[in-house]
């Protein structure tokens, strides 16, 4: 491990665009002469991104692993701009803009509809058929088919343009791009997509879940706000959002959940949790401070 001049580092809880993005850079750094590796260092990863992954030809157990203690060790987080780890963040590639400014000696931050779309755009020709359609992949399940708030013309354009010059199987895609919730008790609301953000000193958390019809689960709902509330407190946040998106009428809605109170925010499109939900309590936060 010592050898690797830099670890490619996916967000926690890694969904299919951080897994994806995570290979992809690595194949594209190594075939331009550096020496990284992809890990991900969590102990389990959700089964639907592993069923998802593998149905495509990639298997994320393979890239679950330590990380290194060096402390001179260099990593490049994919997927999210910032996180603790036992070295030094080099390189950032992200599609969630944020208000807050880094120093890294290289940082891609902007508007996109999945980060392995940006790695893989304008840069074909270095990548296999089997590589482009997990980037074309990672953005249908990222925008939940170009459902999402998040999803950029030009995108759906590059998306078409790949389909027709390698032939991949677009209504397939757009099924796995779907990807409906299997919520079965309180915790899968909690656990699903999972995500949590530093904001300075400060920690917010969020879920989401797709359901055909989320009338079906209200009488779970008293259960999932209790055990959110206890999440809060125990782990010492600011504020935990769970969002849910009607896949029947493709609208959202979220339920901002703190120690004391839980407050409902209707939608009628799809949201997007990192260019709308999550930039919204970021500058909340910062008015606080």
């Amino acid at each position: 491990m010592s050898t690797v001049e830099y670890v490619i580092l996916g967000h926690q809880n890694p969904d299919v665009d951080s897994i994806v993005s995570g290979y992809l850079l690595e194949k594209y750094l190594n075939n331009h002469g550096y020496c990284s590796k992809f890990i991900i260092p969590d102990l389990k990863i959700d089964n639907e991104n592993l069923i998802i992954c593998r149905n495509y030809g990639l298997n994320p157990s393979d890239y679950q692993g330590v990380l290194p203690r060096d402390e001179d060790q260099k990593y490049i987080l994919v997927d999210h701009f910032e996180r603790d780890v036992p070295g030094v963040v080099s390189g950032v590639i992200d599609h969630h803009p944020t208000n807050q400014e880094f120093s890294y000696s290289y940082y891609r931050n902007e508007k996109a509809s999945s980060t392995a779309s940006m790695i893989v755009k304008g840069k074909e020709d270095e990548f296999t058929k089997d590589e482009i359609c997990l980037a074309v992949l990672a953005t249908m399940v990222d925008t939940v088919s170009f459902h999402s708030s998040k999803t950029l013309p030009e995108d759906v354009t590059w998306v078409k343009e790949m389909v027709h010059r390698y032939q991949l199987p677009y209504s397939q895609l757009y099924q796995e791009g779907l990807c409906l919730t299997n919520v079965c008790e309180p915790s899968d609301f909690l656990n699903h997509g999972l995500k949590v953000y530093q904001f300075g000193d400060k920690q917010i958390a969020s879920s989401s879940v797709l359901l055909l019809h989320p009338d079906d689960y209200k009488e779970m709902y008293p259960s999932v706000f209790s055990l959110l509330q206890n999440y809060v407190s125990n782990k010492e946040l600011e504020m935990f959002a769970l969002i849910i998106h009607d896949m029947t009428s493709f609208c959202s809605s979220v339920y901002y959940v703190d120690a004391t109170e839980v407050r409902k925010k209707e939608f009628d499109h799809f949201i997007s949790r990192g260019s709308e939900v999550i930039p919204e309590l970021e500058k909340k936060l910062y008015i606080k401070k």
